[in-house]
């Protein structure tokens, strides 16, 4: 991480190099200039969008473009909260790096299970709509990272490690 570099696009990209250095990938420098219309801290995964696209673009320089998702959104994740400065999970990253409608299981984070759901919103009568409210959640770190530590203690005191290995009826 570099001095005054948190939170911007440079800290992402230094962040996925090291992460794939960390897995063994060594990377090299590229050029290149990216625009996105996504909204900066509106909630819409777009520091998870960049990791992945940075993620391809090594993998494609790089690795003949056989680094798999799930190794991505892994360096995506490891980027955001060591360069980046952003507690965060792997669910946004790995539902980039995967794409389209899926279900994961995180039991095992490192290798978690991923199943592709075909859904038609519309099917339902549903459409997905993505609406500016003008509300920002990029300031939200200090509320987002006690959640796990939280879980867990919620967890215990149900005589479990995870909330996953509470039933339902054990919870209510």
């Amino acid at each position: 991480p570099q001095q005054g570099e948190s939170t911007h696009s440079a800290s992402l990209i230094r962040g996925i190099a090291e992460g794939f250095r960390a897995l063994g990938k060594e990377t090299g420098g590229f050029d290149a200039y990216t625009a996105s219309d996504v909204l900066r801290g509106s909630g819409l995964s777009s520091s998870a969008a960049f990791e992945v696209l940075i993620a391809r673009i090594l993998s494609g320089l790089f690795f003949d473009g056989k680094i798999s998702p799930e190794t991505m959104a892994h360096a995506g994740q490891y980027s955001e909260n060591t360069h980046f400065g952003k507690p965060c999970g792997l669910m946004d990253q790995m539902a980039s790096a995967v794409g389209g409608i899926i279900g994961i299981d995180f039991k095992n984070s490192d290798k978690p299970r991923i199943e592709r759901l075909s859904v038609d919103f519309s099917d339902f009568g549903y459409a997905l709509c993505i609406i500016d409210t003008g509300a920002k959640h990029d300031k939200l770190g200090d509320e987002y990272a006690p959640i796990p530590t939280e879980m867990t203690a919620v967890a215990q005191l149900l005589s479990a490690d995870r909330l996953r290995d509470v039933t339902k009826v054990r919870f209510f």
